[in-house]
């Protein structure tokens, strides 16, 4: 089941600070609690000229028959018949979702959850605030034509591979080890790299494509960032006291959280 958002000017719902050792950082650990909402799994939305703008959490523990599924795509054939726990495709639109994952607390092998997320002309912006503890996650995203905006859980730890062809990638945050950057694909690691091992890495793991598009890597708590679109200061010079906010009628000054803020 799903919330879809109705565009409002409501902010979004406050984090909570916790300590965290996972890398170095400007702010302490945070996360969000889920909305009273209720739980999802292996649910597929697929939508033409809409977009979908909503928030999930998944519960992988609940079992759907089925004879409500829909039929298995391609990718998930060829995972062994392996469903996404959540998969949002839109073709002609964007995506702004913000997603949990609950632990499955009563199996013995926990096996890795999906995520998928695709646009073909839209924007992409997916807000991940828990992928739980117990068992890997595992997230792609997909887009052709439109900007690409994941956020991680401060306390993600796995693989983040990007592709990008005719695009752009933001800088990568600091919590970040870039392992390679070759022909258009950067392979990195996010927490201790001594945790990988000599083996195949089975734990989690974010994989981002892009054709056009710019892609920009976040994490839950990230500092607020500040955009000056005015070419007589903005906020910079008020935060400088180089100029006082009412010293120019003409600025215009946009605040963008990199926790993720809902298009209006």
């Amino acid at each position: 089941m799903i919330v879809d958002k109705k565009p409002d000017t409501s902010d979004p719902p406050p984090y909570t600070s916790e300590s965290d050792g996972a890398g170095p950082s400007t702010s302490t650990a945070t996360s969000t609690s889920p909305p009273d909402i209720a739980r999802c799994n292996l649910l597929c939305v697929e939508r033409s000229n809409e977009k979908i703008n909503g928030s999930y959490i998944v519960d992988p523990s609940i079992n759907i028959p089925e004879q409500f599924l829909q039929p298995l795509r391609e990718d998930e054939v060829a995972d062994d018949g392996r469903r996404a726990n959540l998969r949002l495709v839109t073709t002609h639109s964007r995506i702004d979702a913000d997603v949990w994952v609950l632990d499955k607390s009563d199996a013995k092998v926990q096996t890795p959850n999906r995520l998928a997320f695709q646009s073909t002309h839209g924007a992409v912006d997916i807000r991940l605030h828990d992928l739980g503890r117990k068992a890997p996650c595992n997230i792609t995203v997909r887009n052709t034509h439109g900007s690409t905006t994941v956020q991680l859980p401060r306390d993600y730890v796995g693989k983040v591979t990007i592709h990008y062809k005719h695009g752009s990638v933001s800088a990568l945050s600091p919590r970040m080890a870039m392992l390679s950057d070759v022909n258009g694909e950067r392979k990195c690691f996010v927490g201790d790299l001594r945790s990988i091992g000599n083996d195949e890495w089975h734990g989690s793991s974010v994989d981002i494509t892009s054709q056009h598009g710019k892609i920009k890597v976040t994490f839950a708590g990230d500092p607020v960032e500040t955009k000056n679109t005015s070419s007589s200061g903005g906020v910079w010079s008020w935060l400088s006291g180089s100029r006082t906010p009412g010293s120019s009628s003409a600025s215009s000054t946009t605040v963008t959280s990199t926790a993720g803020t809902p298009e209006k």
